[in-house]
C-alpha cells in the first residue's frame, strides 16, 4: 500500500511522511515547490510537484491528475484547507482513481471552515464561545463602536477563499482593533480580502487544543497540549506547545461538537482558557491535521498511522493514553517569534507581552528534557535544510505581493455544494437561546 501525502511543505506534513515511513508504509509526497521540506525525509520515496491552488483549481486538479495516474496510491492525504477545497470542489470529488483519507460529510466540512457556522453550532450546543458579531452586509460602525469592548478582534470567517475566477486564496491575518476611532478602517481593510468578516471580543488566557480521530462521530483517539510560545505574541499558531492532560470541560466541548458533525478523520478543536472567568472558550475547529501534530506523535498518539489503519481497514485501535509534559519546538517558528519580540509591542497592546531579553535567552536554549523539534531530527536532517532554503525563497514573492493586494471577490455559494449554488448564510437568524450561556451575537445589517 502507498500513501500520497499532499501539502510537502508542512510540519505536519512532513510528521505524516515520517510515521508512515516508519511504519513501513510506502509514502510519496506532492507540493508546490521543489524546496518542500518533506521532499528531503529518508522516509520519502517519491515526489512530485503540482501547480498551487492559488493559480487555479482547474489546473491543480489536471496536475493532480496526472499525479495520481503516476504514483497510483492507495490513499491521498491532503493536509490544508487549500487543498481539501481543491479537492472536493464539484460533485465527483477525486474520482476513482485513489481513495481520499477518512473525511466528514461535506455539510460538516463547510461547517467546520466556517468559523461564523462553527459558533453557531456551538452555541446551539452549549459551547461557550467567545462574544461575536456576524454580518450579511456592511455593518453601522457608530452603533457597532458603542457595543464593543477593546481590544477587539475582526477576523476572516474562513482561512481560504474559493474566488469568482476559479482559484483558492488565503484570506489573511486578523486585525486587532485598539480604540473605537480605528474599527471601521480596520474591519474595511479585512474585508478587502475577506468579506464581512467576524469581530469579536477579544479573550485572554492559554491557548489549548484538542485533537481528535473520530470515527464518524465516536472518537477514538484523543490528545490534548497547551501553547507556550506562539509565532505571534499577540495570538497566533504556536512555535512551542506541550502535552498535557485533556481538561475535562474542554475535551466535553469538542466530543459534544465532533459528535454533532458526525465527524470521520482527524480534526483539532481550539479553546482559549479566558483569563478573567477561567471558562474554556471555543475559537475554531481545524477540519485537518494540524501543524503541531509532531507533538502529538512525539507523545505517543501517532494520529497518521490510526488515520491511515481507518481508511485501509475501516477501523482502527483506540488511543487515549500518551505521555503528558512532552514538548515540541519548531524552530522556524520560534525564530519568527523572537523577531516578533524584538520588533517590541505593539502600539496599543495592553495584555503582557515577552521581555525582549528573556525571548532571547529562551531561543538559545536549545536542549531541555523530553523536548522534541518539528522539523530536525538527528536521523532524518535533511527536511531542516530544505525548511530553510523554502523560507528564504518564499520571501520574494511575499514582498511582491505586498505591494498591491487586490480585493477578493468570492464566489457565492459553497464549495462544498455539488450543484454550487448560493446557500443562506447564518447573519440574520436567531440563535437558539439568544446569548444565554454561548455569548453569540448574531447580527446583519446594523447591531
Amino acid at each position: 500500500m502507498s500513501v500520497l501525502v499532499m501539502d510537502a511543505s508542512g510540519n505536519h506534513a512532513l510528521a505524516v511522511v515520517r510515521s508512515l515511513g516508519r511504519r513501513g508504509v510506502r509514502v510519496a509526497a506532492a507540493g508546490e515547490t521543489w524546496c518542500a521540506q518533506s521532499f528531503l525525509s529518508r522516509h520519502c520515496a517519491r515526489r512530485f510537484l503540482y501547480s498551487s491552488p492559488e493559480r487555479g483549481i482547474r489546473e491543480f486538479r489536471a496536475a493532480l491528475g496526472r499525479i495520481l495516474a503516476r504514483a497510483r496510491p492507495a490513499m491521498v492525504m491532503p493536509m490544508t484547507e487549500r487543498t481539501i477545497l481543491a479537492l472536493l470542489t464539484g460533485p465527483d470529488g477525486i474520482g476513482s482513481q485513489a481513495a481520499l483519507a477518512p473525511f466528514p460529510p461535506r455539510e460538516s466540512l463547510r461547517v467546520a471552515f466556517d468559523k461564523s457556522e462553527t459558533l453557531w453550532l456551538a452555541a446551539s450546543l452549549g459551547v461557550a464561545v467567545p462574544r461575536t458579531w456576524s454580518f450579511a452586509r456592511l455593518p453601522d460602525f457608530e452603533v457597532l463602536r458603542s457595543r464593543l469592548t477593546y481590544p477587539a478582534v475582526i477576523k476572516p470567517r474562513r482561512s481560504e477563499i474559493v474566488t469568482v475566477d476559479g482559484r483558492i486564496v488565503p484570506s489573511g491575518p486578523v486585525a486587532y482593533c485598539f480604540g473605537p476611532e480605528r474599527l471601521e478602517a480596520l474591519f474595511l481593510e479585512v474585508h478587502r480580502r475577506a468579506p464581512l468578516p467576524l469581530v469579536q471580543e477579544y479573550i485572554p488566557g492559554d491557548g489549548y487544543g484538542i485533537s481528535a480521530l473520530c470515527d464518524r462521530g465516536r472518537i477514538r483517539a484523543l490528545f490534548a497540549h497547551r501553547r507556550l510560545r506562539m509565532i505571534q505574541p499577540t495570538g497566533s499558531g504556536s512555535s512551542l506547545r506541550e502535552s498535557v492532560a485533556p481538561p475535562p470541560a474542554m475535551a466535553e466541548a469538542a466530543r459534544r461538537l465532533l459528535e454533532a458533525l458526525r465527524w470521520h478523520g482527524v480534526a483539532m478543536v481550539e479553546f482559549k482558557l479566558d483569563a478573567r472567568d477561567g471558562a474554556p472558550r471555543l475559537m475554531e475547529i481545524n477540519g485537518r491535521f494540524w501543524n503541531s501534530l509532531p507533538l502529538a506523535v512525539a507523545a505517543g498518539v501517532d494520529f497518521p498511522f490510526l488515520l491511515y489503519r481507518l481508511g485501509i481497514e475501516g477501523t482502527c485501535p483506540e488511543r487515549f493514553d500518551y505521555r503528558v509534559g512532552v514538548r515540541s519546538r519548531w524552530l522556524a517558528g520560534d525564530a519568527r517569534h523572537l523577531l516578533a519580540v524584538l520588533r517590541g509591542r505593539p502600539a496599543g497592546w495592553t495584555d503582557p507581552f515577552p521581555p525582549r531579553l528573556q525571548t532571547l535567552r529562551e531561543f538559545m536554549r536549545l536542549g531541555g528534557r523530553d523536548l522534541h523539534y518539528d522539523e530536525l531530527q538527528a536521523s532524518d536532517p535533511g527536511p531542516l535544510l530544505a525548511e530553510l532554503v523554502e523560507a528564504l525563497l518564499r520571501q520574494v514573492p511575499r514582498r511582491l505581493a505586498s505591494l498591491r493586494t487586490p480585493a477578493i471577490e468570492e464566489a457565492p455559494g459553497s464549495p462544498f455544494d455539488a450543484g454550487g449554488g448560493p446557500r443562506a448564510g447564518r447573519a440574520g437568524r436567531s440563535l437558539p437561546g439568544g446569548e444565554k450561556g454561548a455569548g453569540f451575537v448574531p447580527e446583519t445589517a446594523s447591531p
